[in-house]
Parts: C-alpha cells; sequence; structure tokens
C-alpha cells in the first residue's frame, strides 16, 4: 500500500459526502431544451451552482490522478495534474468576491457568461457552435494573487510561481517531447513504467498536494455556498492529513465526514 493511500480514502470519503450537501444547497438543475436535446441545466447560473460544478470536475480530476498513478501511467497523470491546478484556480476565482465581501468585478460576470454557455446556437449544431468569451489565465492569475495574498505579500511573485507551475504542466496536456521522454526507461518507451521508477517516483510524491488542493477548494466552495459545517469538517480533515506545507502527515485514526 501506497504511504497516501490511507489519506486519499479518507479525503475521498469526505469529500463525495460534502459533494452532495453543497449541490442540494443550490437551487436545483431543471429539464431544458438544448440543440441536442432535453438535458439537464442551472436555470439561475449563479456563482454557487458553478462552484459545484466545479467541485464534480476536481473530485473527478483527483479519482482520475489515483487511477492513473495506480496503472503507472504517469504521462497522463501529468494531465490531469495540470487540469486539477486549473480547476483549483477557477473555484477561488469565482469564491472571491463572496469570501471577501467584495463587488464582483466584470471578468466574473464574463466568467459565469461564458461558463455556463451552450457548446451550440439554436441552430444545425455542425454549423453554429457557439464562440466562446474566456477570462484569460492570467487575468485569474492576478486576481487570485491580490485576493488571497497576505496584505504585504509579493503578489507578483505569486503569479509568477503559479505561471510558471502551469507552464511546466501543460507540457503533458499538450505532449511536449521533453515530457513524453519520461516514458524512455533507458532502453524503450512504455507507456505504463515500472514501479519505482524515477518519473513514476515523482508523480506519486505530488498526490498528497492535490488532495490536499482539493480539500481546500471545497473548502472555499463550501463557505461561498454558505455550509459551515462542510468547510469545518474539511478544514480539520486536512489539518489531521496535512502540515501546513501541503505536506502528509503520519497515519491517524478517526473519520471526518460531513452530514446532511
Amino acid at each position: 500500500m501506497a504511504a497516501y493511500d490511507e489519506a486519499y480514502e479518507r479525503a475521498y470519503e469526505a469529500l463525495d459526502s460534502a459533494l452532495l450537501i453543497i449541490g442540494r444547497a443550490v437551487p436545483r438543475p431543471s429539464v431544458a431544451r438544448t440543440v441536442t436535446g432535453e438535458a439537464y441545466r442551472y436555470k439561475e447560473q449563479s456563482p454557487q451552482q458553478a462552484l459545484v460544478l466545479k467541485c464534480v470536475r476536481m473530485l473527478s480530476a483527483l479519482q482520475a490522478l489515483k487511477v492513473l498513478l495506480n496503472h503507472r501511467l504517469v504521462l497522463d497523470a501529468g494531465s490531469m495534474m495540470r487540469i486539477s491546478d486549473e480547476i483549483g484556480h477557477d473555484i477561488m476565482f469565482i469564491a472571491g468576491p463572496i469570501l471577501f465581501s467584495r463587488p464582483p468585478e466584470a471578468r466574473h460576470k464574463q466568467f459565469l457568461d461564458e461558463f455556463f454557455q451552450e457548446e451550440f446556437g439554436a441552430r444545425n449544431p455542425l454549423l453554429s457552435r457557439n464562440k466562446r468569451d474566456r477570462v484569460s489565465r492570467r487575468h485569474i492569475r492576478a486576481y487570485n494573487a491580490r485576493t488571497y495574498s497576505a496584505p504585504d505579500g509579493d503578489t507578483s511573485k505569486a503569479v509568477h510561481v503559479t505561471e510558471l507551475i502551469d507552464g511546466v504542466f501543460s507540457g503533458f496536456i499538450h505532449g511536449a517531447g521533453a515530457h513524453i521522454m519520461d516514458s524512455f526507461d533507458g532502453l524503450d518507451f512504455q507507456t505504463d513504467l515500472s514501479p519505482g521508477s524515477h518519473p513514476l517516483v515523482a508523480m506519486e510524491d505530488q498526490i498528497c498536494q492535490y488532495i490536499q488542493r482539493t480539500i481546500m477548494a471545497f473548502c472555499f466552495s463550501a463557505m461561498a455556498i454558505g455550509r459551515q459545517d462542510v468547510f469545518d469538517v474539511l478544514y480539520r480533515l486536512n489539518g489531521d492529513l496535512f502540515d501546513e506545507y501541503g505536506e502528509l502527515l503520519g497515519a491517524s485514526s478517526g473519520q471526518n465526514r460531513p452530514r446532511s
């Protein structure tokens, strides 16, 4: 059993329960007619509903990351890490105005409009794909840095570090040659690496950071949705599992599960 298995199982159980609660704390989806047929949609398209959807995606990404590492698929695990990072940044961006009681900026409306936008217009899907007006990653990084940093913090450094990490892991998404070389074992290319190989161990060393980041993203979301009880349970779990730097602590006993 890997060192992170217990932490993952405890975190997943708590996060899965938290998702159920926050999903029921916002106005429920209703059936809407789209160009491809009837489907469930959020009518209100609120920031809180966007946070629920982002939490769904982030928990799915964490599950996928664990499965991919179990099967030693390092290249795809790196892709899931990059996806998880981006979702976490989105959650901070969406939740910021609510958590800090500040008016949303114009880019928050732009973000939500694009996020809830249908892929196709009202005509033939082959001819009517909608154009998207996305908020750039640069603007999201800048907002998060100035909103979540300490008053005397170096926001430019925070932006630079986040941009650097995103840039490095983007290579797994776009298939950069240097990243694909991680699959070369010195003799041949292997899509599933051998246990103990350096690239695999390096990835396994990082999964705890993604467990911790997912917990904290859910904490931000729960607080913004108004579920202090869910925040308290997850924040306590985070302290049980990780130190202040996001490193895994020794295995601990007890259950942490938010209740509806």
